[in-house]
């Protein structure tokens, strides 16, 4: 039997499993939701809130992570750095496959095999939940059969791309990474065979080295981290302590009710989409400016505005205006450049407008307040409105051809029209309105959310039992794909701390003698480059717990800097050689060539450049709202 077929033999048995596992971890988030719902509901109406939720809870976020997990690698969802290696021909990179998904499988089998050693070790001890007693020895179960299932696919993969080295006539180059690949895991016991232990010093220069080549290498983000984690902890403190993290880490940063909020918001963004808020929202911004040059462009970036009050999603918000808005600035003979851009820039506002999962995971690595972080992106999210509409009125009075005006609307038709966006303005409001009054915790404010909008979805009969269930997936792949970035994360930083890196920067810049406003430049100007080539997430996770520390040690508010951050991934997401939301607005349409839309976003990249200067020289517009809220 070759390779190739015993590969595809292996898909055929995983893939059914996976997709019935993602299926089960997908309603078990719908009953996450409607629990707290009700949580909720007991507690303002009778006074009683449900005894054992955030035990149930926690369980189920371990059940709607580990079960998707397999299966979201199958759709392709895990997130993964591939820029500089495309720039290779297809033999190296081939070559260079064969070396990370030997070193991937590696990991996940060890992760597996550590949740079953926790299993074993709970069951033993009689491990229970505090209120409920509901043991745990099964749910470290579920973590490990999502684990070896995704290990599986990924020694598919490894499979297939060793056949296709060999039918290349490239064996000597298979081999060597084949070797290098289990070389590099099973370094550390050499060490611990030789009574080496790696100093310290040493250890945090090879974190950043290792760091950068890992994350280029085209290697899936949290398998690298997780890796160069274990890797570092092993050559540290021997192999013991590395294998210690995969046993603890996986379920201690998926069992947390605070992550609950994640899987929350992004279920409530899916529900919108479906339920077709952002169609009522384009015709109500297009009533108003529409008669304006550039009126289209200006309605598509209201409307992106306000669907990300509920989406907290680019991606979303993007694909999703993209597809209302473009037929229409097409019919009305806008230019290419205007009508693409636009979309693709607007859409870059679902991620700072709350609620923002983005914004959730800065709050959850750095350890603030998320309902100051929502309150935070409201204004810096209002100015990136004013900004784009500016820079469409600049353009067209250049260039009036680029966006005709269209029909005048009377000004009846135009307040007529804002009754159909009331669903929009009501969850907003409950959302922030709930969090601001102390109704509800931020995470309990994600459940509410996604609840209101599958009631706005079922009263309007756009959410059905079809579309309901696509959500619930796609929810639970999106979950497993932030939560897989989390574990690996986590585990780096483990390592991260141990060489007191973090902290030695820190103290190495307070020592520096240029002013504090220097080095915060200089921060940002390292994370716009790097938001440039690698997604939003990946720029969080890698950046925040390294520069973080430093920020705060500098003096700087740590919800300042989070708004920050958010702004340069934005322009991370338009800006090239990456920018996702330049190619989603390609996938739209169809008949652009890529250089019109990245033309097309140059004027809003302006636009973010000035946002981003006003809102480092005046703090308060980002601090003004928390500061209230405290």
């Amino acid at each position: 039997m070759s390779l190739e077929s015993l590969a595809v033999r292996i898909e055929q048995r995983v893939e059914p499993i996976a997709k019935k596992l993602n299926a089960a971890g997908a309603c078990t988030g719908l009953i996450m939701v409607v629990l707290v719902t009700l949580h909720v509901l007991s507690r303002a109406i009778f006074r009683k809130p449900l005894m054992g939720t955030v035990e149930l809870e926690e369980l189920m976020i371990v059940i709607l992570v580990f079960c998707g997990m397999a299966y979201t690698q199958i759709k392709g969802n895990h997130i993964s750095v591939d820029f500089l290696i495309l720039r290779f021909s297809e033999g190296v990179r081939n070559l260079i496959a064969i070396f990370t998904s030997v070193i991937t499988f590696c990991l996940l089998l060890a992760l597996s095999w550590q949740s079953v050693v926790l299993s074993l070790t709970y069951l033993d001890e009689g491990q229970a939940t505090f209120q409920l007693q509901i043991p745990l020895f099964w749910v470290l179960w579920i973590i490990a059969i999502g684990f070896f299932l995704f290990g599986l696919h990924v020694l598919t993969d490894l499979l297939k791309q060793i056949s296709k080295a060999l039918t290349q006539d490239r064996r000597t180059g298979a081999v060597i990474s084949l070797a290098l690949g289990i070389g590099l895991v099973i370094l550390p016991f050499i060490f611990s065979w030789f009574e080496f232990e790696l100093e310290i010093e040493y250890g945090q220069y090879l974190a950043i080295i290792f760091l950068l080549i890992f994350l280029f290498s085209g290697m899936l983000i949290g398998p690298a981290l997780a890796f160069l984690g274990y890797l570092g902890m092993a050559s540290l403190f021997g192999p013991g302590a590395g294998l210690g993290l995969f046993k603890t880490v996986p379920y201690s940063m998926t069992a947390a009710y605070s992550l609950c909020v994640i899987p929350f918001f992004i279920l409530m963004g899916e529900l919108c989409f479906q339920a077709g808020l952002s169609e009522k929202l384009y015709a109500a911004a297009y009533k108003w400016v529409g008669h304006f040059r550039g009126g289209l462009s200006m309605a598509t970036v209201l409307a992106c505005g306000a669907f990300s009050a509920v989406s907290g999603s680019s991606l979303a918000t993007a694909a999703t205006l993209g597809a209302v808005s473009l037929p229409e600035m097409k019919r009305y003979k806008y230019a290419d450049t205007l009508a693409t851009g636009s979309i693709a820039a607007g859409g870059t506002i679902g991620i700072l407008i709350p609620p923002s999962v983005v914004l959730i995971i800065y709050g959850i690595l750095v350890e603030v307040s998320i309902a100051e972080l929502f309150f935070a992106g409201i204004i810096p999210g209002l100015i990136s409105l004013l900004y784009y509409v500016i820079a469409i009125v600049v353009w067209t009075r250049i260039d009036p051809k680029v966006g005709p005006p269209g029909p005048r609307t009377r000004f009846r038709e135009k307040v007529t029209s804002l009754k159909d966006t009331w669903e929009v303005i009501c969850l907003f409001l409950l959302i922030m309105g709930g969090i601001y009054g102390g109704l509800f915790t931020p995470t309990e404010a994600g459940a509410i959310g996604a609840t209101g909008a599958l009631l706005v979805g079922l009263l309007r009969r756009r959410i059905k039992g079809q579309n309901l269930y696509e959500s619930l997936l796609a929810t639970g792949r999106t979950t497993s794909m932030a939560f897989l970035v989390v574990i690996g994360t986590a585990i780096y930083g483990y390592f991260l701390t141990s060489t007191q890196l973090p902290m030695e920067l820190a103290n190495f810049t307070v020592e520096l003698d240029v002013p504090p406003f220097v080095i915060i430049m200089a921060i940002i100007m390292i994370c716009f480059g790097l938001g440039c080539i690698m997604g939003t997430l990946p720029l969080i996770f890698i950046t925040v717990p390294i520069f973080a520390p430093v920020v705060e040690t500098l003096g700087y508010d740590l919800i300042w800097f989070g708004v920050i951050v958010v702004v340069i991934s934005e322009i991370g997401m338009i800006t090239p050689p990456v920018g996702i939301n330049v190619y989603i607005m390609k996938g739209i349409a169809k008949d652009v060539p890529l250089a019109t839309v990245f033309k097309g976003i140059f004027p809003f990249l302006l636009a973010d450049f000035a946002r981003l200067i006003t809102l480092i020289a005046f703090p308060w517009l980002t601090l003004f709202l928390p500061t209230l809220l405290r």
